[in-house]
């Protein structure tokens, strides 16, 4: 049984993250997202979220 090259190693890591890059950016091209601002602001809030100005003025 041989012993891996250091530059073999290097090099099938590489071309792994590249590979799944440009996988990523496949798949995620055709997305665009479902969600305004406000209504993710809406939904944060009903999960008790709070804006930091709105603890400050509070106070």
């Amino acid at each position: 049984m041989s012993r891996f090259n250091l530059k073999s190693l290097v090099l099938g890591i590489g071309i792994g993250i590249v590979i799944t890059s440009f996988i990523g950016l496949i798949y995620s091209a055709g997305l665009t997202p479902q969600l305004s601002r406000d209504e993710i602001i809406e939904r944060a809030k009903q999960f008790g979220m709070v804006f930091s100005e709105d603890i400050i003025k509070s106070e």
